[in-house]
């Protein structure tokens, strides 16, 4: 058998056993129609959320939600930890437009109060931490393009960003670990669910929201940063 016929043999096995692990994790991923309809007959008082999405991933799969932060947070250190290892580059002296610096003075502001707002409005209506925390980043990231790399590390230092990122992280579960002083299962709600429309409702999910929202802004500013500082480019 030639060199030629071997690598073709060789890459349709891979694509074939690449089609079989995919039809099994498509197959052993189809949606249990019986959980939506339990989760959905969920009442909003319950958990105090009028928005039933937060209700969900940060009350009754809460689970799954810290252990999406975890994975985003080994991304951030595995983007932070490769690129370290690359030579840093020069950083280009951004746009010198008057229409560029004028667009971003108008559009951060809006970006960050839009973030502000779907992190503290979550659980009432549609938004969220993860939501928040990448809208408040694109607003950074505006600056950045405009003023440059170097005028906005000055004032979100990525050092002292990276360790604020992780003890926000330390945080999120200090706070699931903390009913465990009470006497309860980690995880368990302590705050009151509240009066659904409220803005004080929905027990642990405004801070839940809060929290999220700082990290993964924290987050995704720092692998911006990372990518700007060695690859010379936004």
């Amino acid at each position: 058998m030639s060199a030629r016929v071997r690598c073709i043999v060789c890459s349709v096995g891979i694509v074939a056993v690449f089609v079989v692990l995919l039809s099994f994790t498509y197959m052993m991923s189809m949606p249990n129609f019986t959980d939506s309809e339990r989760y959905l007959s969920i009442p909003i008082e319950a958990s105090g959320a009028s928005n039933r999405v937060a209700g969900i991933y940060l009350n009754t799969r809460l689970f799954d939600t810290l252990i999406e932060i975890l994975v985003f947070s080994v991304a951030v250190l595995g983007v932070r930890y490769y690129l370290r290892h690359s030579p840093k580059v020069t950083l280009p002296r951004l746009s010198e437009s008057a229409v560029v610096r004028t667009a971003a003075g108008i559009l951060g502001p809006l970006a960050l109060l839009l973030s502000a707002y779907f992190a503290v409005l979550g659980h009432l209506s549609p938004g969220g931490g993860f939501a928040a925390g990448v809208i408040a980043a694109s607003a950074v990231l505006y600056v950045a393009i405009a003023q440059g790399m170097a005028a906005t590390e000055a004032r979100f230092s990525p050092q002292r960003i990276a360790a604020a990122e992780k003890g926000i992280l330390l945080l999120l579960f200090v706070w699931v670990l903390l009913p465990l002083a009470f006497g309860e299962a980690p995880l368990s709600e302590l705050l009151p669910p509240g009066t659904p429309g409220r803005l004080l409702s929905a027990g642990s999910i405004l801070p839940y929201n809060l929290l999220i929202s700082v990290k993964v802004f924290f987050g995704a500013w720092l692998i911006i940063a990372a990518f700007a500082q060695h690859r010379g480019d936004l």
